[in-house]
């Protein structure tokens, strides 16, 4: 690779004094890429830098990457990357547990190839673990299994505290496939257990130190490596807040069923007083107020090489590099960085002044380690690559220009040489909720006071070559999803009409994919409003939730999911049966009571009809079919095979004399038509009227698709903006693409459905972001390339998912 110029310096733009010398730094041709533009794990997690692995590489049957996180709903999930068919697979394997990412789970596999997941408990007194059925396979798991931590019982104000346990979990071959699990953390105690049946029993836990006090004073991290053999190198950082604010680390190895020092010579019994030990670090002694050690790996020649952060002042974190070259730890510090996390206003008290970005090695080629830079305000993550032992370093991006922080760089374990997949990250939207632990039940429930990140892979986001093979569509379709649930819309209530038009595209997605992840999120949103709607019972828009948890209701029948659901649909039919429906909207202070616009068509409806699905109830679809007639005697022009958006259109005229026939309106209703007609039995006895006018519709609209595949906003009217409008048409081409499917349109038209989809693809950026979304409105009016919605997105997974079975039938 190309280089640039040799740059040796000492970061004299940050106004700290730091007495020793960085190594030299060697930056490669410039690179990197906005952090969006790579490929999202999930949308939705996080982790420390503690418990661990958190990915690993794994080649049997298939090559797959696994990892494993904790969601800002406190979920326990993992998930694997298949490399060779792109492929994301995701299970929930705990749901509520606390809202805190040293809960994330650390992950490895038996000598069976099968993987085990295990998680902290919150108190610090228990760890979960659970291992997958079958080799290499994620969809099925045995029963979830408690390891307790033995220790001091804590009343009840100590358990509200926030003890933790760090996990790391190691299978070594040459013991005959013996697990151990490696713990430490707030609860004053580091030590390990093993079992030698894959997990079934456990030995007690042997504890590592004796502080000469009370253990709970202190507070013991570990990072550890193993040689996936026989060997295991422990890295321990001790922290006294009581004790003079005593800060140091040791090391020891484990091999053939002993302890030794970094000399070599064996601790004959544990625990042990950390004094007896060799020092690796004192922050005390180099006049620092800490020290924390972050990663250990093992070089070619069996040694063990460590990544850690000093930290001089409050301000100022100080990565650095040490190898043991048979005589001395041989230091190197790398980088020089300000800036923590999370970021606070200035002057104000910071909860974990601490927390940096993070550095990590890649435990397959330990002379790399990977970064979390702040550069431009923003964290970076960086590859960084040592020829000479630490001496100096080669730089290369990997993000750059990004517009959200990437944090906590994550190796994947056995990722060899030429493994694509080498590093995972946190892209880090919103910290808010980040300050403390969180009950699921106490959980905010927006979207914008919650913590909220997306792990990340190294691996670019792949130009769409075929927009109609079904793993090209499924691929695009997941594409738009990540992006927008790492991208949420903090002013809108998360289960209003526009968060409920994206729901029913996300389920469409999880139909396609069957990746457990999506529907997990849409089962905590309605946990976390407690399966109810908005308050105006109502008012339309505030009724598509329902179809969203109607089908939640049917995956177990968790009669939770509807109890409010039905209450509001039956008051629905009460107000109807009590009032005469008016459906005019101009001038009518009612008009939400009905409905009056067309748009409502799409909300409502299909929830009634859904809601005849799982209850058996017929009055619920012969409600929709008498509100839907007066709608459409009142908005539907069987002249123009068009709907008017309200009345207030009746009479008026574009710019250029022509009715106005707004695109997303007549896109809700004829999306609405599909919706309704894939739930009403096919023996109702009105059927045929609402086939008809989705006929009548759907060969109209055809007629006024523009030559690009795509709709103008104002349909009889192409030459007011004559530019295809993504959210219209992504309605209209589910709605007929659904038709086809289904039967009530012929074959013909395929091919204008074909064009319609690969001009939305066209719509879609490398980050998965549809564009060319017109805003929230009522009639035609302008937009541009780099607007979107949430409604749009929706309606694009609806499409989606009826092109895979358009294009496989």
């Amino acid at each position: 690779m190309k280089r640039i110029n040799l740059i040796v310096f000492y970061l004299s733009m940050i106004q700290v004094a730091f007495s020793q010398p960085l190594s030299k730094q060697i930056f490669l041709t410039p690179g990197g890429n906005d952090s969006e533009s790579y490929l999202s794990f999930t949308f939705n997690g996080m982790w420390n830098m503690d418990s661990s692995p958190r990915a690993i590489h794994y080649e049997g049957n298939h090559q797959r990457t696994y990892s494993g996180w904790i969601d800002n709903y406190g979920d326990i999930h993992v998930a694997c990357y298949d490399h060779k068919t792109g492929d994301i697979q995701s299970k929930t394997l705990h749901d509520s547990l606390q809202i805190n990412d040293r809960y994330a789970p650390a992950l490895t596999f038996d000598k069976h190839g099968r993987l085990i997941v295990f998680f902290s408990q919150p108190g610090g007194t228990a760890i979960s673990m659970i291992r997958a059925n079958s080799h290499e396979e994620i969809s099925e798991w045995s029963d979830l299994k408690v390891i307790r931590v033995p220790g001091d019982k804590m009343d009840s104000a100590d358990q509200k505290k926030d003890h933790y346990i760090s996990i790391i979990p190691v299978m070594l071959p040459q013991e005959n496939g013996r697990i151990y699990v490696f713990i430490s953390g707030t609860i004053g105690k580091s030590g390990y257990s093993y079992s030698d049946d894959d997990g079934e029993t456990w030995s007690g836990f042997q504890w590592f130190f004796d502080y000469g006090g009370k253990s709970e004073n202190w507070k013991t991290d570990l990072k550890l490596h193993s040689n996936g053999k026989d060997k295991v190198h422990l890295l321990f950082t001790h922290e006294s807040p009581n004790n003079k604010g005593r800060n140091f680390m040791n090391y020891l190895y484990y091999q053939g069923g002993h302890f030794f020092t970094i000399h070599g010579q064996q601790v004959k019994k544990l625990p042990i007083n950390p004094d007896k030990l060799d020092i690796v670090y004192d922050a005390i002694k180099n006049n620092e107020i800490a020290v924390e050690g972050c990663d250990i790996a093992q070089d070619d020649h069996g040694s063990p090489v460590i990544a850690y952060m000093n930290f001089p002042n409050d301000s100022t974190h100080v990565y650095s590099y040490a190898r043991w070259n048979g005589k001395i730890w041989a230091k190197s510090n790398l980088l020089i960085t300000q800036g923590f996390l999370p970021p606070v206003d200035e002057g104000s008290f910071h909860p974990c002044k601490y927390y940096s970005g993070g550095i990590s090695i890649d435990h397959e080629s330990p002379n790399t380690v990977y970064f979390s830079v702040k550069r431009d305000s923003i964290f970076e993550i960086d590859k960084w690559s040592t020829p000479d032992l630490g001496a100096s370093w080669e730089i290369a991006k990997i993000t750059n220009g990004s517009t959200k922080d990437n944090i906590r760089p994550c190796p994947v374990l056995n990722a060899k040489d030429g493994n694509p997949l080498q590093v995972l990250w946190m892209q880090n939207t919103n910290y808010g909720g980040s300050k403390g632990k969180q009950e699921p039940e106490n959980l905010p429930d927006n979207f914008k006071d919650r913590f909220h990140s997306s792990i990340k892979m190294n691996l670019v986001s792949p130009l769409v070559k075929s927009t109609l093979k079904k793993g090209s569509v499924a691929s695009i379709m997941r594409r738009v999803a990540d992006w927008q649930l790492a991208n949420p819309i903090y002013d809108l209530k998360n289960i209003d009409w526009h968060y409920g038009t994206f729901y029913v595209g996300l389920r469409a997605l999880y139909e396609v994919n069957h990746d457990d992840k999506y529907k997990d999120e849409l089962i905590n949103i309605g946990q976390s409003k407690r399966w109810h709607t908005m308050d105006e019972y109502l008012h339309a828009d505030q009724l598509l939730i329902i179809d969203s948890w109607a089908w939640l209701y049917q995956l177990d029948k968790s009669p939770i999911r509807i109890d409010h659901a039905k209450k509001v649909v039956d008051y629905n039919l009460e107000v109807a049966s009590q009032e005469k429906t008016d459906v005019r909207f101009d001038k009518n202070r009612d008009r939400f009571k009905w409905w009056s616009w067309c748009d409502a068509l799409f909300m409502a409806p299909p929830s009634f009809a859904h809601m005849w699905k799982v209850t058996g109830e017929i009055k619920y679809l012969e409600y929709l079919d008498a509100q839907w007639w007066k709608t459409s005697d009142y908005l539907y022009s069987k002249d123009d095979s068009l709907y008017y958006r309200d009345d207030r259109y009746f009479e008026e005229r574009s710019a250029n004399n022509r009715k106005i026939f707004w695109a997303r309106g007549n896109g809700w209703v004829v999306a609405g038509l599909a919706r309704v007609l894939s739930l009403m039995p096919g023996d109702y006895r009105n059927r045929k009227a609402f086939e008809q006018q989705y006929r009548e519709m759907a060969e109209k609209l055809i007629r006024l698709q523009g030559d690009d595949g795509l709709w103008r906003v104002s349909l009889l009217d192409p030459e007011y903006l004559n530019i295809g409008e993504s959210s219209s048409s992504a309605l209209i081409t589910y709605a007929l693409a659904w038709g086809i499917n289904n039967g009530l349109l012929g074959k013909k038209y395929q091919v204008n459905v074909e064009k319609a989809w690969s001009a939305l693809c066209r719509n879609v950026n490398q980050n998965g972001r549809l564009g060319y979304v017109q805003q929230v409105a009522g009639s035609p009016y302008p937009f541009f390339e780099y607007q979107w919605h949430v409604y749009a997105s929706g309606a694009f997974l609806l499409a989606g998912k009826e092109m895979i079975t358009l294009e496989n039938e």
